[in-house]
């Protein structure tokens, strides 16, 4: 794997820094140890091969990672999704540099745009890279709080549409956090904390685990023809 078009390198004190924004902006836990060496390797980028490489012929190959998922209507086929980019870490300390490519989302923001814009993270969970389409909602996230921190988790972005793509995969994993709770969803009071809890615990449902740390998930990733 090759990532292109990076954001400009990053220092250890440039982390830490970053580890403070994400505190006071979203409550994060620091970044964990094999993420920050990933990111002091190579500041985000757009992966290679892949849809970055596509020319008059598209590209041949992308990388790609395994999930539980299948497609139920595609004879219950695996679902692997692409990576598409990783997001870059951009402060205002670097201002001046130069960047190759401004449309390459930065760390801060994409969190801001996936917990307010899109209401879709949970607590204690970041995103760090788009996968599956250059234009989809699909994402690749670390955990960074509780019993799973360090663990990579996908969420694919149509999970809610009424087509059940993944068969009953989401809505079975409703079924738990309403029994964890002792609720129906007909009982669920977002306005309370107990509600709150469950909203949280619902959105986390929609995030399905794929490695217990980044970099099982780095080793895990392959290379693959484009379908």
């Amino acid at each position: 794997m090759i990532l292109k078009q990076s954001f400009p390198r990053l220092t250890p004190e440039l982390l830490d820094k970053t580890d403070a924004i994400l505190k006071e902006k979203f409550g994060y836990s620091p970044l964990p140890e094999d993420y920050r060496r990933f990111m002091l390797q190579q500041n985000g980028g757009f992966v290679s091969p892949g849809f970055i490489d596509d020319t008059d012929d598209a590209h041949t190959q992308e990388i790609v990672f395994d999930t539980p998922l299948t497609w139920a209507r595609d004879n219950n086929r695996p679902v692997t999704p692409c990576l598409i980019m990783f997001f870059g870490i951009w402060l205002e300390d670097m201002q001046g540099a130069d960047i190759e490519n401004e449309e390459l989302y930065d760390l801060v923001l994409s969190n801001e745009h996936s917990r307010y814009d899109f209401d879709v993270l949970p607590d204690n969970m970041m995103s760090i890279a788009k996968c599956s389409y250059p234009d989809a909602a699909d994402m690749l996230c670390l955990s960074l709080g509780g019993a799973d921190y360090g663990a990579v988790y996908y969420n694919y972005g149509m999970c809610d549409h009424p087509a059940k793509f993944h068969g009953n995969y989401y809505e079975e994993k409703a079924k738990l956090v309403f029994e964890k709770h002792g609720i129906t969803a007909d009982e669920l009071d977002e306005e309370t904390e107990e509600g709150q809890r469950v909203v949280d615990d619902l959105k986390r449902a929609t995030f399905v685990k794929i490695a217990d740390s980044f970099e099982e998930f780095l080793r895990s990733c392959k290379i693959a023809p484009v379908p």
